[in-house]
């Protein structure tokens, strides 16, 4: 099962990286729009996109079920 969860994590590498895009370029509670939202955008804690990389580098791909449930429930 540890190998399993090694390369699952190893795997959701790239997936990050496009959440860390995301994050910084078109995100309004994490990239430039966050200053017309200074209360936050997103109605969840920790963000949509905070829980999506959160999760990735903690379980990888194992992951992917929460977070689709999570992004369905968003604005």
């Amino acid at each position: 099962m540890e190998i399993l969860k090694s390369v699952s994590k190893f795997l959701a590498l790239p997936l990050v990286g496009l959440v860390v895009v995301y994050q910084k370029t078109l995100s309004p509670d994490h990239g430039p729009q966050q200053i017309l939202y200074p209360y936050g955008y997103c109605q969840f804690y920790p963000s949509c996109s905070e829980f999506a990389r959160l999760s990735l580098l903690n379980d990888g791909l194992l992951s992917l079920p929460q977070i689709i449930n999570r992004l369905i429930r968003c604005r």
